[in-house]
């Protein structure tokens, strides 16, 4: 997991609204507070001490407070506890009206009552500073290799030495290489393979040696994307997702020609879908992804490598994530949460069936832990990072671009750098999101901060995950990509009572509402047009080809976007394009003012320590003053809407390790 990225006084952490105690929390507040404690912070503790409070208080909230003492006994069980089975007993005696919850405790239960025998079990600490330590263990244990996307280059960890190295990228490397999401090494560790665009930002797959040479667009079609997952042993194949017209299918693709068979559709969005491996023998794929039940469940599934024979895999009303396949090919290990904690499982394969029920392996893994691979051996490696930075403010000039105040740190709930900081248009608060990485509990948390108290208010979306947020033009709620248990769509989230409402369908990214209400910008999926959605008749219209960050402007008429180092604006009504600016940079953040006369442009560079670069560009004719704002890892900018106060996060030196598992495959 890769980390991420006001006044002078120490702000106190309070909610909006709320007193600095927890007496008038609701239930469902505290609890979330109690899991943070639990599944975050690993504060065991304190986390028992809320779950208890929650079970003595609320005890008319039956699906809370049996949820409160199914994780007050698993807390007390990391503690080593004696005390743990007696709550899970409590859960199934008195709650039987909570039928998962019982469900899961039965499995503590169970699993107290027969522990499994790990003789010879060992889990050491690699490395203690595993920074620059990312990507794939290769296929025969001996390096842990990832591509680097700043510049191209691929790191490589010595198992057996401890040595950091570094290949250096002697091929092209573009900018809008950055955005590319999935990189998958080939099992030899010679090739790498990865989504890219072109350079007018239509989708394609990159293959090339880890040096760079021999670079190739394997695939690239306009209207379709390929995200590759996994090779097959052989390197004649790869398994990934093909997205078309807002649909998937699990798809191979041969590293020859490029020529693409679908296997199946996948009734699930891209962020859904988990993970695809082939069985070492090439003959099956295994996948996971969440699907649409009630309630919605990941699932793992089994296919022929033909697309034939599709199975439900240690099938649970849980969620379970793949792993992937042993060495020998005899098991699939998956992540599930199915006894109420993060464990890794395995169940038997044999001729595409499963063979008995799933074995526990290893308890409260965790949902974090990066996997980076099995040895030829078992040997099981994995990282663990813990994210740093800060939110800072002050205040600049915007006239000369000098800061009037120097900008200073401002205490935050939660650890690690927000991201996405917007400011509400009347300037009285600022969103972020207070955690970012992958899908999950305890990710992207979006947090509301009053600047006239610096309380800070948590929102409780019923979302998986949230990301790409924005302001609605009335300030009383958030527009945001969001993540249900069944599909990714654009959310309006209510500010004072975390409400969803769906307002658009999957494949639609940065949105943006209109002042009316009436019409969503947004940029779309694959080809990176900027489009705009009529609400009510549910017509679309395509504006203009766009990178990635654009915004609108306050009054809704136009919109302001980069095409390479070229800033431009255009009538969301229809029009040609007017250019602004030109050459300040390659990559671009870009933000209206709020009185609409400016935008905020800030460079995205290759190289994390480079200094921000913040420019301040008029809309009338296109004069650009750069800010006297220099900061490395720069992650996030925002100005007030006054054009004098602004905000931005940095990231910092995160604490990364190295972990390994050994002798605990099943035999």
């Amino acid at each position: 997991m890769k980390s991420h990225h006001f006044i002078a006084v120490i702000l106190v952490f309070m909610f909006i609204g709320v007193s600095s105690g927890n007496a008038q929390q609701t239930a469902e507040q505290l609890y979330q507070s109690a899991l943070y404690k639990e599944e975050i912070e690993g504060e065991l503790d304190a986390a028992i001490k809320i779950y208890e409070k929650i079970i003595k208080q609320y005890p008319e909230n039956r699906p809370v407070s049996a949820k409160s003492l199914l994780h007050s006994g698993i807390c007390k069980e990391r503690l080593g506890m004696k005390e743990a089975q007696k709550s899970y007993e409590l859960v199934v005696r008195d709650y039987t009206d909570q039928s998962d919850i019982v469900a899961q405790a039965k499995v503590r239960l169970a699993v107290l009552g027969n522990p499994p025998d790990k003789k010879g079990f060992v889990t050491r600490r690699i490395l203690q500073d595993a920074t620059g330590v990312e990507g794939r263990l290769t296929s025969d244990g001996r390096y842990i290799t990832g591509l680097n996307l700043e510049k191209g280059d691929v790191y490589q960890f010595d198992i057996n030495s401890g040595q950091k190295s570094v290949i250096k990228n002697t091929g092209p490397w573009r900018e809008i290489e950055q955005e590319s999401m999935f990189q998958v090494l080939s099992p030899d560790g010679k090739q790498i393979v990865y989504d890219s665009y072109t350079k007018d930002w239509d989708p394609q797959l990159i293959i090339r040696n880890l040096d760079g040479s021999e670079i190739r667009a394997l695939f690239s079609d306009k209207d379709s994307v390929f995200y590759p997952f996994d090779w097959s042993s052989d390197l004649k194949l790869l398994v990934g997702l093909l997205g078309n017209n807002n649909s998937f299918s699990l798809s191979l693709i041969s590293t020859t020609d490029g020529s693409v068979r679908v296997l199946m559709d996948i009734p699930s969005g891209l962020f859904m879908f988990e993970k695809a491996s082939f069985s070492p023998d090439g003959k099956f794929v295994a996948f996971s992804y969440v699907r649409d039940s009630d309630p919605p469940n990941g699932d793992i599934f089994l296919v022929t490598s033909d697309g034939r024979n599709e199975i439900v895999v240690a099938g649970h009303p849980s969620e379970d994530q793949l792993i992937g396949w042993t060495p020998d090919g005899k098991n699939l290990l998956f992540r599930s949460d199915r006894s109420g904690t993060w464990d890794i499982w395995s169940v038997r394969i044999t001729n595409g069936r499963q063979q008995g029920d799933p074995e526990l392996l290893k308890k409260d893994f965790g949902y974090y832990p990066e996997v980076c691979g099995i040895a030829p051996d078992g040997s099981f490696y994995y990282r663990v990072s813990t994210p740093s930075g800060g939110l800072y403010n002050g205040t600049v000039d915007l006239e000369t671009g000098k800061i009037l105040t120097s900008p200073s740190k401002v205490a935050t709930r939660y650890t690690g750098p927000p991201a996405s900081l917007l400011w509400s248009p009347d300037g009285r608060y600022l969103v972020y999101l207070s955690q970012r990485g992958g899908i999950g509990p305890g990710k992207s948390i979006l947090t509301i901060r009053s600047v006239s108290t610096g309380g800070e208010k948590v929102l409780s979306p019923d979302l998986r995950f949230v990301n790409q947020i924005s302001w609605a033009p009335d300030g009383h709620s958030i527009i945001a990509l969001g993540i249900t248990g069944k599909e990714s769509a654009i959310f309006r989230i209510d500010i004072e009572t975390s409400a969803i409402t769906k307002l658009a369908g999957q494949a639609k990214f940065n949105p943006h509402l209109s002042p009316d209400g009436k019409t969503l910008v947004f940029l779309k999926g694959g080809v990176m047009l900027i489009t705009k959605l009529d609400l009510e008749t549910g017509k679309e219209s395509e504006i203009i080809k766009s990178a990635f960050s654009y915004d609108i402007s306050p009054d809704g008429k136009e919109a302001v976007f980069s095409s390479k180092d070229v800033i431009k604006t255009i009538p969301l009504s229809g029009g040609e394009p007017k250019v602004l600016c030109s050459g300040l940079a390659q990559n671009y953040r870009l933000k209206w003012t709020g009185d609409g006369r400016n935008i905020i442009a800030r460079a995205i560079s290759n190289y994390d320590n480079e200094p921000s670069k913040i420019w301040r560009i008029a809309v009338q004719d296109g004069n650009s003053l750069q800010l006297d704002i220099s900061v490395p890892k720069m992650i996030s900018f925002a100005l007030n809407p006054d054009n004098k106060n602004f905000v931005y996060s940095v990231s910092e030196e995160s604490k990364s390790e190295l972990w390994v598992m050994e002798n605990f495959l099943p035999k």
